[in-house]
């Protein structure tokens, strides 16, 4: 009897094992699915030669060259997802995304870019927010994925020596370039006042940008508070 209850247990133990090994691999699976995804869709950002890098002799007066920032292709972006209103890139932490914008904010947390259903999700803008970013604040969501893709690695701000080096946001909107700066690194309650979006009657200045991921606590989120520098391409 007691070889049988040896050998039951040996089952059971194989069992959840096998089912655990399953659930796992298709996490990853699910992840390696929507990173390959968002790979593919950096063939639209068209690079621009990168004129501070001329090795050619410059003349003693003449001014150093402006950076020269990718464009994206939107209407190729489009083409695929007609909720797309930005590209959002934080060369510090490798964000480099598409970002769009539901008629809720439920969808966009459960499906990607190219409609499909997915754990990743997608960058996306506040519902309430104006696509063409002409609130004076626009916040902009993305899930904290365990794989250290999405707006995972925003808590790296929290480190402010990280932040003062690494603290640059670039957003590609169809008309201009938004270059912004990391202010703040903070976590707040889900019922913060920072998630209010006013409803300006009229187009008005942008003054601040904030990004939000989840936290290890289900009622907390972390959040980046990013003030425009400079606008235009």
């Amino acid at each position: 009897m007691g070889r049988n209850k040896e050998y039951v247990l040996l089952v059971i133990l194989g069992v959840i094992f096998l089912a655990a090994g399953g659930y796992l691999f298709g996490i990853w699976e699910e992840y390696h699915e929507a990173e390959t995804g968002y790979q593919g869709l950096k063939k639209y950002i068209i690079e621009k030669p990168d004129m501070r890098k001329d090795p050619e002799e410059k003349p003693e007066n003449q001014e150093e060259p402006e950076e020269s920032l990718p464009e994206i292709d939107f209407d190729g972006l489009r083409a695929i997802n007609g909720d797309v209103v930005a590209w959002i890139q934080i060369p510090g932490i490798g964000v480099d995304y598409p970002v769009v914008q539901g008629k809720d904010n439920e969808h966009y947390l459960h499906y990607t870019f190219d409609g499909k259903a997915n754990k990743a999700g997608s960058i996306f803008l506040d519902c309430w927010n104006r696509a063409d970013f002409t609130d004076s604040k626009v916040i902009l969501y993305g899930h904290n994925m365990k794989d250290g893709s999405m707006f995972s690695n925003l808590k790296k701000y929290q480190d402010v020596a990280f932040r003062k080096e690494q603290g640059r946001v670039l957003i590609y909107l169809p008309d201009k370039v938004l270059e912004c700066e990391i202010v703040e690194c903070r976590q707040v309650s889900v019922k913060d006042s920072v998630y209010e979006v006013l409803q300006d009657d009229e187009r008005t200045l942008l003054e601040e940008i904030i990004l939000s991921t989840c936290s290890s606590s289900s009622n907390m989120r972390l959040i980046l508070k990013c003030v425009v520098k400079t606008k235009g391409y």
